[in-house]
């Protein structure tokens, strides 16, 4: 059976860069978490939530330096 925990994790250089490309994904979804408080959810797209949770994702795998699959 395979297991995550078994795979080795990704390398530092690997997860800053993955780090720091996901980061103006995190700033769309602070952006997109104001218009949301400020003017309702009417007005965001899909693409644009979409687009943040990516980076959130990839937050989450620069932290963390687990592969998904």
């Amino acid at each position: 059976m395979n297991n995550t925990a078994d795979k080795p994790g990704l390398s530092p250089a690997i997860r800053i860069l993955i780090g720091i490309a996901g980061l103006p994904s995190i700033v769309l979804g602070y952006m997109l978490i104001a218009t949301a408080l400020e003017e309702g959810i009417a007005d965001i797209g899909a693409f644009e939530l979409v687009y943040s949770l990516v980076g959130v994702v990839a937050l989450y795998i620069a932290i963390t330096g687990k592969r998904l699959f």
